[in-house]
């Protein structure tokens, strides 16, 4: 299992408070927590490894040999890339690896996610939808391998999800216009200014008379406590957990009354 110098530490302790807005701190919005003992020393060398390499057809190999090692795809997209985007961003913070090497490597991961299956990209990979989700990472972010993970990870749970990247506010009020959703969650990063986050919030709830929910997540709340959030910018909610946001929403419960129905209880 795995034991590796600056795995297990928590980003905040790795990145000095005076670099709030640092690339470590965005690439490390694709965290997810306590996956230690779901890693395998082995398989995680390899895989970093084919990340960095100068040939990025390392990455789709490294890939197809783990799958075909029996190692599940979920498994590479919940714990292992999340994990490496970490370990680049530590390595980021103390010299180890430079600017270049760290945004080519998260690119990379994100080549992986779209390698380990085409139908996560899109919400073809479950029959049955169980709530709509617009998923926006707001203009300027460049780091967005934290909101493709959870995007995913929601596909499979059986929602579906408008994954919206560089989304201005005009661009999400023209979402929620032309398509019902049953919320919004932000995807936003410790960089990100409250008053840019609550010009999209406007929009949203500006659209429509009956506006879908709205949560922030993401690195901002490194940064920003969940009142200043919700206060400043007009957000009804704001966490890192995506179980929280689907509880605030009452996906969870409509989930739940979907499957007692389909077996007609």
């Amino acid at each position: 299992m795995a034991d590796r110098q600056n795995f297990g530490a928590k980003i905040e302790n790795a990145v000095p408070a005076s670099w709030p807005h640092s690339l470590a701190r965005r690439v490390a919005a694709a965290v997810v927590d306590d996956i230690e003992d779901k890693i395998h020393d082995d398989l995680f060398t390899s895989l970093k490894a084919a990340v960095l390499d100068p040939d990025p057809k390392v990455c789709r190999a490294a890939i197809k040999q783990s799958l075909a090692d029996g190692t599940r795809p979920e498994d590479l997209a919940d714990f292992y890339i999340p994990a490496i985007a970490r370990d680049l961003g530590d390595l980021w913070c103390v010299d180890q690896l430079g600017f270049a090497s760290v945004t080519i490597g998260v690119s990379r991961l994100q080549a992986m996610m779209r390698e380990l299956d085409p139908n996560w990209s899109s919400n073809k990979s479950v029959a049955a939808v169980e709530g709509s989700i617009l998923l926006v990472v707001l203009q300027d972010v460049y780091h967005t391998l934290g909101a493709i993970v959870l995007s995913s990870q929601l596909r499979r749970k059986g929602y579906s999800v408008k994954l919206l990247l560089g989304g201005k506010a005009q661009d999400v009020a023209k979402r929620i216009i032309n398509t019902k959703y049953d919320c919004v969650f932000m995807s936003c990063s410790s960089g990100e200014s409250l008053e840019s986050v609550r010009r999209v919030v406007d929009a949203i709830k500006s659209t429509t008379n009956n506006p879908p929910p709205v949560v922030v997540g993401g690195s901002i709340l490194e940064v920003e406590t969940v009142t200043d959030i919700t206060t400043l910018t007009g957000a009804d909610y704001a966490t890192r957990i995506p179980a929280e946001a689907l509880r605030f929403c009452g996906l969870q419960q409509f989930k739940q009354h979907s499957a007692q129905a389909k077996n007609g209880t």
